[in-house]
């Protein structure tokens, strides 16, 4: 019988040639010290997770015949169901091994790959879309493959190393339950036709019941199942909501649609989703504000639990809300706008040439330049039908007021989107189901009530807000504790209810993803 020993000799030496390889690649790193062990090549983590266990193979027998260990062979019944994390088996299969030093490197460079896929993502944002501005967590991997062998249990070790954000947690448990309804055969399609409503007597309405009786919308109930009656408009205006639709109780074309999405689209939606969660922290922050641009909605948190729920409208989809993390500082009340020129020469100039009186109209101020100390203009004087099209050389200001495009107040977190959150006084627009309005910025519903309440939660007076409207100038209000925004994307979730949502996919990004990750 061969030992490890030798092996475990040669395999020492070839993780110091490695590290002498990486030497200068990480003396060359802006970080003056970077950890060794998380910046190590694949290689060079694998040689040094086995070079560590001379007294023997970390996941094999000790016999000539390459067989795995009870820990080994757990690892690898864990890989075999790596689509309960929403991840592929096939990328986790082993090579074929002719000795026990290669099965035993075989089943460590696997067991990498699955743990650092798991924690850090299949793939780096920046290369699924050049505008995604997050950044996935640092993988030290010989601390994950030492964790995992150290461990009485190796399928709970693994599965504890998976992200550990609630929403990532619930979007697995329902990846199980959806693929089972797949496994069941999922739902059959409603047929087209002219919209169905409350009260009417239709063979179509059958079919409705059956697909919402799927998943669990509705609970199936005897009686006449022609007809549209109170139980099952209740069911779909769940449905409704739950989809990011008017909850109106007609089921209309984009009703109809929404329920002939395939269970396997939903399944690659959770599956997509639960990606994205690899890329973020698995703590928001006890206090933090959470925007779903998807979901047109914002969520603000205090102490770990929502204090308040909103409408939000984002970017228009040639204007998309950028995704990343920040931190508001400060809420500045009765804002002034400095028009961007890119929003002047293309939003501004068509309207102010239609109407030339539309910059006097809404407050704005017109400078003939950007520079200090540029003269004001009289709107009046500028011939505007001269302008070609897509410039502006002047610089906008609109005044605090009602007309203001930024509403009473604006939340800041300083970047390099200049993108914020604030009010707005186009307020009917919350009305609508799809909001991707703006021109990058988030405009909320309730921006005064959320002033308030981030400010008694900073320990300060909410009812200055009031105060500080009413005297119509502009303020800044610095947070004594700034509070964590982060600007994400989900298209598929579990609220915390219980609820199952799905939503579209407004910016492309989904498709974006799925062909990053070969699932298109």
């Amino acid at each position: 019988m061969t030992g490890p020993t030798p092996v475990r000799a040669i395999l020492a030496a070839a993780l110091a040639l490695l590290i002498s390889l990486t030497a200068p690649a990480l003396a060359q790193s802006s970080d003056p010290t970077p950890d060794s062990t998380a910046d190590l090549a694949p290689d060079a983590v694998v040689a040094a997770f086995l070079a560590a266990r001379a007294d023997g193979y970390a996941w094999v027998e000790e016999n000539e015949v390459p067989t795995l260990n009870a820990k080994g062979a757990a690892v690898v019944r864990v890989l075999e169901r790596a689509e309960r994390q929403g991840l592929r088996p096939a990328d986790y299969t082993l090579p074929a091994a002719d000795s026990p030093e290669s099965l035993d490197q075989a089943v460590s460079r696997t067991l990498l790959r699955y743990l650092t896929d798991l924690q850090a993502g299949r793939v780096a944002p920046k290369k699924v879309d050049p505008e995604l501005f997050v950044f996935p967590r640092d993988v030290d991997g010989l601390a994950l493959l030492d964790a995992v062998h150290a461990a009485p249990e190796t399928a709970k070790a693994m599965a504890d190393l998976a992200p550990g954000n609630p929403i990532y947690r619930r979007l697995r448990r329902l990846l199980l339950d959806y693929r089972a309804l797949a496994r069941s055969g999922g739902w059959h399609p409603v047929p087209e036709g002219p919209t169905l409503k409350p009260g009417m007597t239709d063979p179509r309405v059958s079919e409705v019941r059956r697909r919402l009786s799927s998943t669990a919308d509705l609970t199936p109930a005897s009686g006449a199942t022609d007809l549209y009656d109170p139980a099952l408009e209740s069911a779909v205006r769940q449905f409704q909501r739950r989809h990011g639709l008017d909850a109106d109780g007609a089921i209309g074309a984009k009703t109809v649609a929404a329920m002939n999405v395939p269970v396997r689209d939903r399944i690659r939606q959770i599956v997509l989703n639960m990606e994205r969660f690899r890329w973020m922290p698995d703590e928001f922050g006890d206090d933090h504000v959470f925007v779903n641009m998807a979901g047109f909605e914002l969520d603000y948190v205090v102490g770990g639990v929502t204090r308040l729920a909103m409408r939000v409208i984002v970017g228009r989809p040639y204007r998309e809300t950028p995704i990343f993390s920040d931190t508001i500082r400060y809420l500045e009340f009765n804002p002034t706008w400095s028009v961007p020129a890119k929003i002047a020469a293309q939003d501004l100039l068509p309207k102010i040439k239609k109407d030339p009186s539309y910059l006097t109209a809404g407050g704005y101020e017109l400078y003939a330049g950007y520079q200090d100390g540029a003269p004001r203009v009289d709107p009046a004087s500028v011939d505007w039908a001269a302008i070609p099209k897509g410039r502006f050389p002047y610089r906008l200001r609109q005044a605090p007021g009602e007309k203001n495009a930024l509403g009473q107040v604006k939340f800041m977190f300083p970047n390099q989107f200049d993108v914020y959150l604030h009010d707005t006084p186009a307020r009917e627009l919350f009305a609508k189901s799809v909001r991707n309005f703006s021109s990058g910025c988030i405009r909320l519903q309730k921006p005064i009530t959320l002033a308030e309440v981030m400010l008694a939660a900073d320990g300060q007076d909410p009812t200055q807000v009031r105060k500080i409207l009413d005297g119509k100038k502009t303020t800044r209000v610095n947070l004594k504790t700034p509070v964590p925004v982060h600007l994400t994307y989900l298209t598929a979730w579990i609220g915390e209810g219980g609820t199952v949502e799905f939503r579209d996919d407004i910016y492309g990004r989904d498709s974006l993803l799925a062909n990053a990750l070969g699932l298109i």
